[in-house]
């Protein structure tokens, strides 16, 4: 069980991580140069007292699960000090080039110059970022850019993927269980669920080798986490071979097929008795005083496919797939829903 010194600990290394990483957002939104009013209709957004009270509140809910035994107290996952702060200078540094594309003033990435052999829709910045997802360099600065965008919580909404994981665990011994992380990126869920259930066999499946590097830096070398090249709807497993699939705010960066197509392919490799977890944006309607987010985040923040995301249900489609959904929660900006075959 957790103990007084949990909590304390837990509550400082929080606090921290919110207040670091609004100081980066604080900072970048005087360093860039505003973006051109939208010309379309807004929705109602919430003020910046209700977005810090919400946000608490997803703290909050963690840490009673810690407390009554049902989720690890969650280890830093950050690198040495020294290293953090090199990667919060590359942040600032690469801020101009950002701020370029938001303006139009640079090109997107050229189709088949980098990354041959993968899909077009791939091939993009988003989020305005250098290089799309397809250098080392991106990848060195893509979890500082997205806790910046989160004010440090980032983090915490991929770790509430653990509470249902964590509740169907129950009566199973996590040493007969294979578990994948479609998408998995630098790796960050993936090591909250290794850290959390060391006995499980993970994979981790990514179209970028820079981010696959990353996530390997970040999990440590173990034989238990296997990370691979691969395309989500496309998935290198036979049928019924997984217990658990996860995925973390990959659906909105798909178009509209190929998230059909991967969230059939997650069915497809599940076993019937099975879990899969996604973690993804809100959408329309989660939390209808704050559907002006949703319409404003594809204009800010390069998009291409998340305004024809936000506007369905990850529900919807994981029924479509051939799933049953078992459990959702809304977590500050993040929605989490989970099925089962």
């Amino acid at each position: 069980m957790a103990s007084a010194l949990d909590r304390l600990t837990y509550a400082a290394r929080q606090t921290a991580r919110v207040a670091w990483y609004a100081g980066h957002y604080a900072a970048g939104r005087r360093l860039l140069k505003p973006m051109p009013k939208p010309d379309f209709p807004v929705g109602p957004t919430p003020s910046r007292d209700e977005l810090t009270k919400d946000m608490r509140a997803v703290f909050e809910r963690e840490w009673q699960d810690i407390k009554a035994g049902l989720l690890p107290v969650p280890r830093s996952l950050s690198f040495d000090p020294g290293e953090f702060l090199r990667r919060s200078v590359l942040y600032f540094r690469d801020l101009p080039q950002v701020d370029a594309r938001r303006h139009g003033q640079s090109e997107e990435l050229p189709p088949g110059e980098q990354g041959d052999g993968l899909p077009d829709y791939y091939r993009q910045n988003f989020h305005f970022q250098s290089d799309g997802w397809l250098s080392e360099h991106s990848a060195a600065i893509y979890d500082t850019q997205v806790e910046v965008l989160f004010t440090g919580a980032a983090d915490v909404m991929r770790r509430r993927a653990m509470k249902p994981i964590a509740e169907w665990m129950v009566g199973r011994s996590q040493r007969h269980l294979a578990g994948l992380d479609v998408g998995c990126g630098t790796g960050r869920l993936l090591a909250f669920l290794h850290d959390a259930w060391p006995g499980m066999k993970f994979t981790g499946l990514d179209l970028s080798p820079p981010y696959l590097v990353e996530a390997r830096r970040l999990i440590g070398r173990t034989a238990r986490v296997k990370l691979i090249e691969g395309a989500a709807e496309k998935l290198p497993f036979d049928y019924a071979s997984l217990d658990l699939v996860v995925s973390s705010f990959l659906m909105h960066e798909l178009p509209e097929t190929i998230r059909q197509q991967a969230l059939a392919e997650m069915a497809r490799v599940l076993k019937p008795d099975g879990l899969v977890v996604i973690v993804d944006s809100i959408q329309r309607g989660d939390q209808p005083s704050w559907n002006g987010l949703i319409d404003l985040f594809p204009h800010y923040f390069h998009e291409p496919y998340y305004a024809e995301y936000a506007n369905g249900s990850v529900e919807a489609w994981g029924e479509a797939a051939g799933l049953k959904p078992i459990a959702s929660e809304r977590a500050f900006l993040s929605k989490i829903a989970a099925f089962n075959r």
